[in-house]
């Protein structure tokens, strides 16, 4: 199965997802990530306030971008 990983962006900084999570395909990803989104726009990134523009970069096992997903 394929190792996927989510990593957050934004204009200045990169928090690179060291584990990754194995997953069938990259519509599975793409559905953990929009999860993931909806559940960071309702908590943690609720609380910031400086105007950075946050996104989930999803990277397949080569590094390669399967898919953003914009916060």
């Amino acid at each position: 199965m394929p190792r996927y990983y989510f990593h957050l962006r934004t204009q200045d900084s990169f928090v690179w997802d060291e584990e990754g999570v194995d997953l069938p395909d990259p519509l599975t990803a793409q559905g953990a990530a929009d999860k993931t989104a909806a559940e960071l726009r309702g908590g943690l990134l609720h609380e910031v306030h400086n105007g950075s523009r946050w996104a989930i970069v999803i990277t397949d096992e080569g590094g390669e971008i399967a898919q953003v997903v914009t916060l």
